[in-house]
């Protein structure tokens, strides 16, 4: 709709006025008492807001009632002036702080044989520790090898490649067997396994998986490594008992550790050891050692229960005295030896006795002792060149340390 001039400026004018606000003060003037003419009729003005009231026979307005004044709203970024009072404001609630967990310490452990029986309560730790940081920082070395598994057998600990690469890695330098075949069996599997084992090693003592490792279901427990003439190397393993030993990689980790025993004296191992080969309560301290730092690497706390658990007898025999470990740790193990003593403290009176060594020197030293005597040397003397001092003085700390250790553990 089109619309001329004159209309349109008037519409405007009288839009503009209805735009106004007229004030409740300039729409009427009450005064209390004043006559009114609306029953009921509430007008603001100033301060109140009145109301229109009949009083006999006429209508008046009433006193009226304050209306009350809305506090402005200070923006964020308001200050209160100097001189005015801050209302109360109520105590913040504290900010809850996280949980902190504590972090565990541990004795300080040796730094020589000096301090070795000063820091008996370190020793453990300190082998753990540098065996952790050594396998770490070590790259992937895992060795190459032909498994032969029973027909009826299932691996118990389903990657035992892992278990042997952190072997090689906490033994970094010192290398595994070129031909390695490893040899997996349960009871079902035994004269399979006989087999297996002629095959593989013609001249092989074979008669050990019916004799020894696996007589009975009952007993057929643990592994063994052989190597023959040619320095090739077998790895028996039974998978018959399914305890912790064989369901976690530690089985693995103790017998690749003889693979690299072996591979340092480049020859067969001959039962009980003569010549250059170290005592049977070094052969097997070490892998004992070796299994429980490779697998439980991540925690000492699992390191520490599976060290305890395979050598609770031990911790539980007070006739174990120092005196007592130092005959023990005999470098000239003769017959006599071996019906003196229970066969089980080889693996954990001998793995003591390298743990002490690791926390000295560290993993390496102790597969160095093995590449010198592979050399030619007999043990004491590839001793006393890893570690600096003969293997006699050395003998009675190492064995005052963990008499120690068993007495306050």
């Amino acid at each position: 709709m089109q619309i001329k001039g004159n209309t349109v400026q008037a519409l405007a004018i009288g839009l503009l006025l209805a735009l106004i606000p007229i004030s409740g003060n300039a729409a009427q003037k009450v005064t209390a008492g004043a006559a009114c003419k609306v029953l009921n009729q509430k007008v603001p003005y100033l301060n109140k807001t009145y109301t229109c009231v009949k009083s006999g026979k006429k209508l008046i307005w009433d006193k009226g009632v304050l209306v009350p004044v809305a506090k402005p709203v200070a923006s964020a970024s308001a200050k209160p002036s100097a001189s005015a009072s801050p209302e109360p404001s109520a105590s913040p609630s504290p900010t809850p702080k996280a949980s902190v967990v504590p972090v565990a310490t541990y004795p300080d452990g040796p730094t020589s044989f000096e301090d070795l029986v000063q820091n008996y309560k370190g020793i453990s730790y300190a082998a753990w520790s540098k065996s952790s940081a050594v396998i770490k920082g070590a790259g992937d070395s895992a060795p190459t090898f032909k498994a032969v598994t029973g027909p009826n057998t299932t691996l118990a600990f389903k990657n035992p490649a892992s278990a042997f690469e952190l072997v090689s890695r906490l033994y970094t330098g010192y290398e595994s067997a070129k031909d390695l075949t490893v040899l997996s069996f349960s009871f079902n599997d035994r004269d399979w396994a006989v087999q297996q084992m002629k095959t593989i090693q013609t001249n092989s003592n074979y008669q050990w998986i019916t004799g020894t490792a696996c007589a009975s279901r009952e007993t057929c427990w643990g592994g063994g490594v052989f190597t023959d003439e040619k320095a090739s190397e077998l790895l028996v393993l039974t998978m018959e008992i399914l305890d912790d030993n064989h369901t976690t990689g530690t089985l693995e980790a103790h017998e690749f550790t003889h693979v690299l025993q072996q591979n340092q004296m480049r020859g067969p191992q001959p039962w009980p050891t003569t010549g250059n080969w170290p005592a049977t309560w070094y052969l097997e301290g070490h892998a004992e050692f070796s299994q429980n730092a490779a697998i439980y690497y991540q925690s000492f706390d699992q390191y520490t229960k599976n060290r305890r658990s395979v050598s609770d007898g031990l911790f539980k025999d007070a006739t174990i005295t120092a005196q007592w470990i130092q005959d023990f740790l005999s470098s000239k193990q003769d017959s006599s030896w071996f019906s003196k003593y229970e066969s089980w403290r080889q693996y954990d009176v001998g793995g003591m006795f390298v743990e002490a060594l690791v926390s000295i020197k560290g993993p390496a030293s102790t597969m160095e002792v093995w590449k010198q005597c592979g050399s030619g040397m007999k043990f004491p003397d590839a001793f006393e060149k890893a570690y600096g001092i003969s293997f006699e003085k050395a003998l009675p700390i190492i064995s005052k340390a963990i008499a120690l250790e068993l007495e306050h553990s």
